[in-house]
């Protein structure tokens, strides 16, 4: 695969969110520290800064319970 830094980055950016799929999350996070450590483009590694390294167990589903407390926080009563 080749990329070139705007598209990694906004490759890594977007499939390393806590909704990716936890395949997809592990691959581009290891992509992110390779691209800094092994490839040597630390300040291009540095400047995706929306790259997600974080640990979530739950994924989207952390997402979709956030929307339904807003959407029931939010829906006017009858």
């Amino acid at each position: 695969m080749q990329l070139n830094a705007r598209e990694a980055m906004h490759v890594l950016e977007l499939r390393s969110g806590p909704q990716g799929h936890p395949a997809y999350r592990r691959i581009v996070q290891e992509m992110h520290r390779l691209i800094a450590e092994q490839a040597g483009h630390r300040a291009i590694a540095d400047a995706m800064r929306f790259v997600d390294h974080s640990e979530t167990s739950l994924g989207r589903l952390e997402a979709e319970q956030r929307f339904q407390s807003t959407r029931e926080w939010s829906a006017p009563s009858l």
